[in-house]
């Protein structure tokens, strides 16, 4: 008998027992449905993030903190006093001192506080009024609906705002707010003093950022603020910050390594933009990790369905197995036959599954586009690449094959003449 005639009757023989050969391959095609569309997933996300690390001009750029020691946090017992310590928060707060000692090291050409302003509300050509939480621009080149970057060069109130404040404000289109005037609420935390800033709108934020986008101004604005803000403290208050950002001259791989080596050895942490990202890469990860193993778990079941489907057979075609060995058919084209059997259910499970996957693929990125990640238009939350593809359908073939030995063993091993008397 020729391989196309035994893969020919393996087929067949599938056909007689439609119902448990139907339950087998529904079992795999479960397991291989969720493990392609996870991977999907993971793909999806992953890439987005590449594309955000690459696409954000921040590469020479750190942020630096103090390095806190996790498990002092998550000890609740007192701890003693220390009379070096004049504050609780000198443990994480920084000050001109800190950044100083920062510039010392050779790696930087630029290194200053990130400092937090307070704004009480933005007010448009509507006369409504609105929270801002707003950031100081740190250099970083970002994606713009409309409009240009920030110029830190220059002694104008320049402020980015995001999509969600422009017909807030009064305006139509991204476009229309264009270098118009706005109003910035600003009050001293020493007192309710209410001074108004004008400002000048030059650019729209694209709401592209796995990290999150809000309103951002230039520093001669965020100086103004922070003036304000800071208006009746005393000196020791001014001057405390939770970070600061360094800009590295040049930033290779083995620097940024340095780098931390360095920072580290003086008691702080440095994180890039990439750092940063990849803790969400990671969280990604490990949430799809564990999906993927529900996935095997349900084709360890199926590999179980997949024997128990064999031996099923080899029981009601003992005789037929019989006359088979009898009339010449080798014990290994009889195993064979059976391992066929076996490859050909997970074969159609998976085909089946990673089909499911594609067309779910198509309504998930649909609904996703219009709700959850609305705004994010370089991400498709649900990717497939030939690789990962091509691997899950090897393995699960794999694994059917590996549960069909058992059974074709049995088959294989079968005396004629007792089978043939079986009845």
């Amino acid at each position: 008998m020729k391989i196309r005639d035994i893969i020919k009757t393996a087929n067949q023989n599938l056909k007689r027992n439609k119902g448990r050969t139907f339950l087998t391959i529904i079992a795999i095609f479960i397991g291989a449905f969720t493990i392609s569309l996870t991977a999907g997933i993971n793909t999806g996300v992953n890439n987005f993030i590449n594309t955000q690390v690459k696409s954000v001009d921040r590469n020479n750029l750190l942020q630096i903190q103090k390095k806190v020691d996790t498990d002092a946090m998550l000890d609740s017992s007192p701890k003693e006093y220390n009379e070096d310590n004049t504050n609780a928060t000198d443990d994480y707060v920084l000050t001109k001192k800190d950044v100083e000692k920062v510039k010392k090291l050779k790696w930087f050409s630029d290194v200053s506080p990130s400092e937090s302003i307070a704004i009480n509300y933005i007010e448009g050509i509507n006369n409504k009024k609105f929270e801002l939480p707003a950031s100081i621009d740190d250099g970083t080149s970002y994606t713009l609906e409309s409009g240009k970057q920030l110029n830190n060069n220059k002694n104008e109130n320049e402020v980015l705002l995001t999509t969600d404040y422009v017909k807030s404000l009064g305006y139509q289109s991204n476009k229309e707010i264009l270098n118009k005037t706005v109003k910035l609420n600003v009050s001293p935390q020493a007192s309710d003093e209410r001074i108004t800033i004008e400002a000048t709108v030059v650019g729209v934020l694209a709401p592209n950022s796995i990290l999150g986008v809000q309103p951002t101004v230039n520093k001669h604005l965020s100086q103004q603020i922070l003036n304000i803000n800071h208006k009746g403290l005393p000196e020791s208050l001014k001057n405390q910050y939770y970070s600061m950002v360094a800009t590295i001259k040049d930033p290779t791989s083995e620097n940024i390594e340095s780098i931390k080596t360095d920072l580290d050895k003086l008691g702080y942490k440095g994180q890039t933009f990439e750092d940063m990202i990849g803790t969400v890469s990671t969280a990604v990860n490990a949430i799809t990790s564990v999906l993927i193993i529900f996935g095997a778990i349900s084709l360890l079941a199926a590999s179980f369905g997949i024997i128990n489907t064999l031996y099923m057979s080899v029981q009601d075609r003992t005789r037929e197995i019989g006359l088979m060995k009898a009339m010449g058919m080798s014990n290994g084209k009889l195993f064979l036959s059976f391992t066929i059997e076996s490859v050909l259910i997970g074969l159609i499970g998976a085909l089946l599954g990673i089909l499911g996957a594609f067309g779910s693929s198509v309504i998930i990125n649909k609904v996703a586009a219009k709700s959850f990640i609305q705004g994010f238009e370089n991400l498709s939350l649900i990717q497939f690449n030939s690789t990962s593809i091509s691997l899950i359908v090897l393995v699960i073939v794999l694994i059917s094959f590996l549960a069909g030995t058992l059974p074709a063993k049995r088959a294989a091993k079968l005396d004629p003449i007792t089978a043939l008397r079986y009845e």
